[in-house]
């Protein structure tokens, strides 16, 4: 399988997309030839007098060339396409894959998949915004601590990269070796109502719905208008250092203070409060 990334590689030479070539270069080239030939059949190389037509001549059939050559780099053999959804790096025992279009319909990460011979299929989760785009999670019939990995970005890319690259993003690492299909998980944005099936630890980390609020110590009554301006309602209220899974308390006064806030379903969140600060 040969699944050489190369497109990261070039991104980073930063090579020129330029076609136009100036007239001058166009007639320097002609009579290099024209001398090197002369060169070849015995006679003495002369700079020889330009004119219009051969020039033109030499132009046509250097632009057919120059055509040639960038058909011949872009055509690739069957079998060796790189997808534009994914990329695909051969790693020796093992393939990293990577997410270069966030907004890739699962369909088609699955084709890219088969196409590549990975046994793995693609689920679409509902996911918190920062993970969108992004593989959270896998499942193996047969599980197996080794049989693949997520990556983060930065890890496993090539020296010349850096987290930073789309070539060098979240991934996953599949063995060649791996014989059940693989289910892995990749994050779409969920619906208004809609339970996530993966969110940050923190409901103000980066891109989280309340991402570099200081909510904690307000007062409700402080919280309501930040969260009416993000579109995000009350689901409900629990008391404050009491387990995750403790039945929700009755509506409290607005005075009481926010300790912390989660949220589990797209739109909504569940404010942890008390009496005092």
């Amino acid at each position: 399988m040969k699944t050489s990334d190369t497109d990261a590689a070039v991104r980073a030479l930063k090579p020129s997309t330029t076609t136009s070539v100036a007239d001058s270069t166009w007639s320097d080239l002609a009579d290099d030839i024209v001398a090197v030939s002369a060169t070849d059949s015995g006679e003495v190389p002369q700079r020889p007098v330009r004119n219009s037509r051969p020039r033109l001549v030499l132009a046509g059939a250097f632009s057919l060339l120059i055509v040639g050559v960038v058909a011949a780099s872009v055509v690739r053999s069957p079998g060796q396409d790189q997808p534009r959804a994914l990329s695909f790096t051969d790693s020796g025992s093992s393939v990293i894959v990577r997410v270069v279009d966030p907004n890739a319909d699962p369909k088609r990460l699955n084709a890219e998949f088969k196409a590549m011979g990975l046994k793995v299929k693609v689920e679409a989760v509902a996911v918190s915004a920062p993970w969108v785009g992004t593989f959270v999670g896998y499942s193996l019939p047969d599980y197996k601590k080794e049989n693949l990995k997520v990556l983060v970005p930065g890890e496993k890319c090539s020296g010349t990269l850096d987290a930073s690259d789309p070539g060098c993003q979240e991934g996953v690492e599949v063995p060649k070796s791996l014989e059940s299909w693989a289910e892995i998980q990749f994050g779409r944005a969920a619906h208004k109502g809609e339970m996530y099936r993966h969110f940050s630890s923190n409901i103000d980390d980066p891109g989280e719905v309340l991402a570099g609020v200081k909510f904690r110590g307000l007062t409700i009554a402080e919280l309501k208008p930040i969260l009416a301006a993000r579109d995000l309602t009350i689901e409900q209220f629990q008391a404050a250092g009491s387990p995750t899974d403790a039945p929700p308390i009755s509506t409290p006064p607005d005075t009481w203070y926010v300790h912390d806030a989660i949220s589990y379903v797209a739109g909504e969140v569940r404010l942890e409060v008390a009496e005092t600060k």
